[in-house]
C-alpha cells in the first residue's frame, strides 16, 4: 500500500476519495485539496502539495508502467 507522508501525517492513498488541484501557472504554484473517505478534507500548503503530486505521479507511473 502506498502512503503519502507530509509533515507529521501519513495518509494511505486508498483513503483518498478524490483530489482537487488548483494551479497558478504564472506564479509557479500548485495547491491540492484531498477528500478522504468519511468526508474529511485536507487543504495542503505549497510544499505539501508538491510532495503529494510528486508521489501521486510516481504512483501513476508504477501502476500504468509508463
Amino acid at each position: 500500500m502506498t502512503i503519502f507522508h507530509f509533515g507529521r501525517h501519513s495518509v494511505p492513498f486508498t483513503d483518498i476519495h478524490d483530489i482537487n488541484v488548483e494551479y497558478r501557472y504564472h506564479d509557479n504554484e500548485i495547491y491540492v485539496d484531498l477528500e478522504l473517505n468519511g468526508g474529511a478534507q485536507l487543504s495542503l500548503n505549497l510544499p505539501d502539495s508538491l510532495t503529494f503530486m510528486e508521489q501521486f505521479i510516481k504512483k501513476i507511473r508504477e501502476e500504468k508502467e509508463v
